[in-house]
């Protein structure tokens, strides 16, 4: 049962990664077009965006690592 969270937590962490990935990608070209096109609210929903992200990365990045230390 360990095993199999440990499992369960290291894929959690990759798709934790992945995602935050995708959503640097994402947020960059949202960035491009609103500077292009002058869209000053996309630059501004994207940021917010953006940094929603970052928190939930944070707060799983912490959850995972308080329970490997919990184990």
């Amino acid at each position: 049962m360990i095993e199999r969270a440990a499992n369960s937590a290291r894929a959690l962490r990759r798709l934790n990664i992945v995602t935050l990935c995708v959503a640097v990608v994402v947020y960059i070209g949202l960035l491009t077009i609103a500077v292009f096109q002058q869209v000053g609210p996309l630059a501004v929903f994207s940021s917010c965006v953006m940094l929603a992200e970052l928190l939930v990365f944070q707060i799983v990045r912490t959850l995972t690592n308080h329970l490997d230390l919990l184990r």
